[in-house]
């Protein structure tokens, strides 16, 4: 089995699942979405939510995993403030039904499962993933405490970057690098 997994944008370097947390500005339950890490370059990489089809971009993986997550919630917070509430859920029932970029997607995340199960690792963490979930929620419970006590726009705006920060260690569920066997 061929131990790269490479789509039409670069090389597989990770798999990952994203939560995003009901919020006052997004009061929806969403499922778990699970994304890509693709290398295009040494220093560009792309996180992909194969679910939504949205990118994140960034000389490093964090940095596009980062991206995606603010531009998923983003595209979130509009859907279900634009539209009404039966069409935002067949626009995202349409973007989660397959068609031929997200079936080369999760092709190739499925191909990681597998190389990552022939490496012996697991993408299965359950426990650690209810501790942060847990926390998430914990967290956005804090923000928006302080954001409805605040009523000064440089605040918010502070806030704001709190929040930014806090997604980076929280939003971002799970990721897994994968590992590539290259032969000589």
């Amino acid at each position: 089995m061929n131990q790269i997994v490479k789509v039409s944008r670069g090389v597989v370097v990770g798999i990952g699942k994203v939560k995003i947390p009901k919020t006052r500005e997004m009061d929806q339950e969403i499922q778990l979405l699970s994304f890509l890490n693709i290398q295009e370059s040494e220093t560009s990489f792309i996180s992909t939510c194969i679910h939504l089809h949205i990118d994140g971009y960034g000389k490093t993986i964090e940095d596009a995993e980062v991206d995606m997550v603010e531009n998923i919630f983003y595209f979130l917070c509009k859907n279900f403030q634009i539209q009404a509430m039966e069409h935002a859920w067949e626009n995202l029932l349409d973007l989660f039904t397959a068609d031929d970029w997200s079936n080369e997607l999760w092709n190739a995340y499925h191909k990681v499962q597998v190389l990552l199960s022939m490496q012996g690792k697991s993408t299965d963490n359950i426990a650690g993933l209810m501790d942060r979930l847990n926390k998430l929620a914990e967290r956005v419970k804090e923000f928006e405490a302080k954001i409805q006590n605040t009523e000064l726009k440089e605040e918010h705006t502070e806030l704001a970057g709190d929040i930014i920060k806090f997604a980076k260690d929280l939003l971002i569920v799970e990721r897994t690098a994968v590992n590539y066997k290259v032969a000589a």
